[in-house]
């Protein structure tokens, strides 16, 4: 698989749980290392796994430790749509109806078939989707504008009968 080279600090706030402790931090003044953890409810490990690469970036920093606490700010400013507060943002167009866990489909769609819904659980198994999507596309001839950020939530996969 071919490696996709952009700007380090895009790619990093591509990262789903990076830019959720990004978006937090822009909220607010400062957060503790709980409380960023509480926020995306992610181990330990990968909590100062993410803060270290977000820190490299000079996006975010550890300005001051407080006893046993450690306590972060945003550094730089970086423009996402995402930093929108959620009383600015605009509210999300209606989605199909949810059925369990999987979303109801156009009866075209499912008639003649079998349909398979795959609930995509991490954000690996998203950004892998995603480059399986770009991947498919680009080899059936199929132009897929997908923004940066895309990361699917789940897939479904359509089975017509011959």
């Amino acid at each position: 698989m071919a490696r996709v080279r952009a700007d380090p600090v895009t790619t990093a706030l591509a990262h789903p749980t990076r830019r959720a402790w990004y978006v937090a931090l822009s909220t607010k003044d400062e957060m503790s290392t709980v409380q960023l953890q509480a926020e995306v409810n992610v181990e330990r490990y990968n909590l100062y796994h993410h803060l270290k690469k977000l820190a490299s970036l000079n996006l975010v920093e550890n300005h001051r430790d407080a006893g046993r606490s450690r306590w972060w700010k945003k550094t730089s400013h970086v423009d996402l749509p995402e930093l929108l507060t959620r009383s600015e943002a605009p509210s999300p167009p209606s989605s199909p109806a949810v059925e369990g866990d999987q979303r109801s489909l156009p009866e075209e769609l499912t008639a003649d078939g079998e349909v398979h819904v795959i609930n995509l659980k991490g954000s690996r198994d998203q950004i892998g989707a995603k480059r399986m999507l770009e991947l498919l596309a680009k080899e059936h001839g199929i132009e897929l504008d997908l923004p940066w950020n895309f990361l699917p939530a789940s897939i479904a996969l359509i089975a017509k009968k011959k």
